[in-house]
Order: structure tokens, then sequence, then C-alpha cells
């Protein structure tokens, strides 16, 4: 009876720490890949002298001109910037200068701000 007691404590305290350190982990993802507070404009993204390459950002607005080799102008509200989309990230259906769009990806400083687009999605 103690045996079985224990190989049950066992088994529930493994379970738990594996719930544990899975739920941690899944935190951490989701802190990772949202975007930094405030990095959400053009203009935000061309004042922030501090962020990183790679700084997870979202934008709104809309591709104003194709540049080639997969870069775009891209603007909101508040100014332009070259974005890059890669083919498989575009959508199926032509995306037109007046159909709003929302960025997800990261900031390369390397390429003059350049965004490295991850996904595209038509609002």
């Amino acid at each position: 009876m103690k045996k079985r007691h224990f190989l049950f404590t066992l088994i529930l305290s493994c379970s738990s720490t594996f719930a544990l350190a899975n739920d941690q982990a899944a935190n951490y993802q989701d802190e990772f890949s949202k975007p930094v507070d405030g990095i959400n404009t053009v203009e935000s993204v061309l004042n922030a002298s501090t962020v990183l390459d790679d700084t997870p950002i979202l934008l709104t607005g809309y591709l104003v001109e194709p540049l080639g080799k997969e870069v775009y102008v891209f603007k909101d509200d508040t100014g332009t910037l070259n974005v890059k989309i890669d083919g498989d990230k575009m959508p199926t259906l032509q995306v037109k200068p007046n159909d709003k769009v929302t960025l997800k990806g990261e900031i390369n400083k390397e390429q003059n701000y350049i965004i490295y687009v991850d996904s595209i999605a038509v609002d």
C-alpha cells in the first residue's frame, strides 16, 4: 500500500512539474513574439533609436508601391518606410494601394529601417 501511495505521489508531482514548465515556456514565447509597446507606427519605428534589430513590430496601413525584389513602400498616417515581404507571405489575392493591411514583422536597422514581414493580413 505504501508503494502504491508513493508511486501515485511521484507521478502527480512529475506531471505538475511538466505542466508548469510547459506553461512557463508558452508564456515566454507569447511575450517574446509580441510587438514592443509603442512601436506600432512608421514614426515610432524611425524615431526608436535604441531599438535593436529583430525587434517585433505590428503596423497597420497601406502597401502603396512595389519597389521590386519583394520590397514595398508601406504608408500609415505617420509616414512611409520600406518593407520586405517574401512571395510566400503575400496573400493569394492581389493587394491594392487602397487595401488596409496589418503587418507583423521585425526591424532591420542595417537596411535603413526596412521591416522584414513575417505575416500580412488584409483588413
